[in-house]
């Protein structure tokens, strides 16, 4: 039955999730950069999918530079859209006909924790001869002509970032705890008071909370697991104690029938809520 339903899901969560991939130029000269784009946007805020393995690209005749990623998120609740940005800095090793190879993206959705791939297609780029720059006594610039080139392109570029920066949409960066109180609201509105599906998200939260902020891997860790990595991070003792105790509850819970009292998802919700709002 589970695997009937994780094929049933799918096709609706690959839907959700889409990459694009960009390329500033074709032809480049040896001694420049070529700037790659990788965008993945996805239904839904920050957590609600995870990247655990990073995004190396396989290049032929170029190496990477420079790299640099960031996360965005636009909107609120069932109109909220995020976007993590991958931007790759590539110079040339060699002369010729460069190639990026396909990557592969693996992601896996939240809460449902159905695994899922996003493949980009090859890309190339021709890169022309070294140049061969001798410059003699007589074809020197002169300094004036260098200071004045100068100051003219410092102020178009000042100039051309005062636009982009007014006419860039503003967008809203969540750090791991904003992220987190803020689906927890959402997770509690859907539990109701079923503490049991509570739980089930709670876990969720908390394991991704985990690894954004402190960068571990918790792929197929135990709540058990999971406690002594915490215990080596730079949390509070009692941080680690009652979110060690909240991931081990939840796990021995998950599949075990419980008997709620009224009023203890929101009991449990206000306990969390107000450690992770001191954090």
């Amino acid at each position: 039955m589970t695997v009937i339903l994780a094929l049933l899901l799918l096709p609706a969560m690959v839907q959700a999730v889409s990459v694009s991939q960009s390329i500033d130029r074709v032809e480049m000269a040896f001694e420049d950069t070529a700037s790659v784009e990788i965008t993945i946007t996805w239904d839904g805020s920050p957590t609600a999918y995870r990247f655990d393995k990073a995004l190396r690209l396989q290049c032929a005749g170029l190496q990477v530079a420079r790299f640099s990623s960031k996360v965005s998120s636009t909107g609120s609740g069932v109109e909220e859209t995020t976007t993590k940005l991958f931007r790759y800095a590539l110079s040339p090793t060699l002369s010729g006909v460069a190639t990026i190879e396909p990557l592969t993206i693996e992601f896996v959705s939240w809460p449902d924790s159905v695994v899922g791939t996003l493949t980009t297609d090859p890309m190339t780029v021709t890169v022309a001869q070294p140049r061969a720059v001798t410059l003699s006594e007589d074809d020197s610039i002169p300094l004036w002509l260098v200071f004045v080139i100068g100051v003219v392109v410092l102020g178009a570029v000042f100039v051309g970032l005062l636009i982009y920066k007014r006419r860039k949409p503003k967008e809203v960066f969540f750090t791991p705890t904003q992220a987190f109180l803020k689906q927890l609201t959402v997770v509690k509105q859907e539990a109701g008071s079923d503490l049991k599906k509570f739980q089930t998200g709670l876990y969720q939260l908390l394991t991704t909370f985990v690894s954004l902020q402190y960068q571990i891997n918790l792929s197929g860790k135990s709540a058990e697991a999971i406690a002594e990595e915490l215990a080596t991070t730079t949390l509070s003792p009692v941080a680690k104690e009652k979110i060690s105790g909240w991931l081990i509850r939840a796990e021995k819970e998950k599949f075990a029938p419980v008997a709620s009292t009224p009023g203890e998802v929101i009991r449990l919700e206000a306990e969390v809520r107000d450690l992770f709002e001191k954090m």
